[in-house]
C-alpha cells in the first residue's frame, strides 16, 4: 500500500524528535560525569530496565540521533511540496552535519555532539515554524513531535520507578540523572520526591508528559475544526490530559506510581493508535513505540 503524505509529515517529525531526545540523554550522560559517580551509573541502569533505545548504550548516542535526522530528512524529501523547500533542505542539512559529528574523532565528545544535533533540530524547527501555514501539516507536525515526546517521557519515568524499587540506594541519582535528561544543570541535584510529579503533570515545562499531551490535544482540535480528526481521538486525548491534571494522579505517585505510569504509557498508546497515520516501512528503532 502506498505512504501517504500524512504518513510522511508525521514520521519526518516524530524522527526528528527522536534525535532530539537521543541529543538530551548524551548531554545528559555528559553532565553527570561532572556530577559524579552516581548520576553517571544511574544511566547505565536505565538503559537495563527501558525499552530499547530509551537510554541508547555509551557510545552510540550520537549515531542513533543521527540514524533518526536521515530518516527525518528522507521522509521530508518524499512528502514532496506539502512542505516548504528551506524546511527540507535543512533538514537534510542538519542530518549531514550530524553524520559528521557523530563520526570519528567527533565523537569522542559527546557533548559536543548533543550540543551540534539539537542545534540542528532547533533551526529546523524554527525555520519551519516561521515559514509554514498553521494548516493541517503543521497540525500533523505538532502530533508528530509531542506524542513520541509523552510516551518517552513517561517511559523513562516508569524506568526510574522501577530502578529506585529495585535498589532504593539508587534513588537520588536515578532521579538526578531524569532531571538532568529534562534540562537541569549538574550543579543544582534536583529533591528527588520531586522530579516525578513534575516531569509527568507540569504543563509549564516542554519535556513534560503533561505538556506534551496538551499540545497533541491543541492539534487534534484545530484539526477537528478542520474536519480531519475524529471527535472520538479528541475525547481520548482531552480525557487523558484531565487524567494527568488530577489531584488524584499527584496522590497515586506517592504509592503506585509503577501502575499509574504503566497505565498513562497504555493511554498514549490508545492515542497513537487513533491518532496517528501508520507508517508502512521505515525507521522502527524508536525507542517507544507511537
Amino acid at each position: 500500500m502506498p505512504v501517504t503524505r500524512a504518513e510522511l509529515i508525521h514520521e519526518m517529525a516524530a524522527a526528528l524528535e527522536r534525535a532530539d531526545a537521543s541529543a538530551r540523554v548524551l548531554g545528559a550522560r555528559a553532565r553527570a560525569a561532572r556530577a559524579g559517580a552516581g548520576p553517571a551509573a544511574a544511566f547505565s541502569a536505565l538503559a537495563s530496565v527501558g525499552p530499547g533505545g530509551l537510554v541508547p548504550p555509551v557510545g552510540t548516542g550520537g549515531a542513533l540521533a543521527a540514524r533518526h535526522l536521515e530518516h527525518a530528512a528522507l521522509a521530508a524529501a518524499a512528502a514532496g511540496p506539502v512542505l516548504p523547500d528551506d524546511v527540507v533542505e535543512a533538514l537534510g542539512h542538519a542530518a549531514a552535519e550530524a553524520r559528521l559529528q557523530s563520526g570519528g574523532a567527533n565523537a569522542l565528545d559527546p557533548r559536543g555532539v548533543a550540543r551540534a544535533v539539537r542545534r540542528e533540530v532547533a533551526a529546523v524547527r524554527g525555520l519551519a515554524a516561521h515559514s509554514m501555514p498553521r494548516d493541517a501539516v503543521w497540525q500533523t507536525m505538532r502530533i508528530g513531535t509531542f506524542l513520541p515526546r509523552a510516551a518517552w517521557m513517561t517511559a523513562l519515568l516508569l524506568a526510574c520507578v522501577r530502578v529506585a524499587a529495585a535498589d532504593p540506594e539508587s534513588s537520588g541519582a536515578v532521579w538526578h540523572a531524569a532531571a538532568l535528561v529534562a534540562g537541569a544543570h549538574a550543579g543544582e541535584p534536583p529533591v528527588g520526591d520531586e522530579v516525578l510529579p513534575r516531569l509527568l503533570t507540569d504543563e509549564t515545562i516542554p519535556v513534560t508528559v503533561a505538556y506534551s499531551v496538551e499540545e497533541v490535544t491543541g492539534a487534534l482540535f484545530a484539526l477537528s475544526r478542520q474536519g480531519s480528526a475524529a471527535a472520538a481521538t479528541l475525547a481520548l486525548a482531552r480525557a487523558t490530559a484531565a487524567h494527568l491534571g488530577s489531584p488524584s494522579t499527584l496522590t497515586a505517585l506517592a504509592t503506585d506510581a509503577e501502575p499509574l505510569l504503566e497505565g498513562i504509557l497504555d493511554a498514549i498508546g490508545a492515542l497513537a493508535a487513533s491518532a496517528v497515520p501508520v507508517p508502512r516501512g521505515g525507521d522502527t528503532d524508536t525507542g517507544v513505540a507511537v
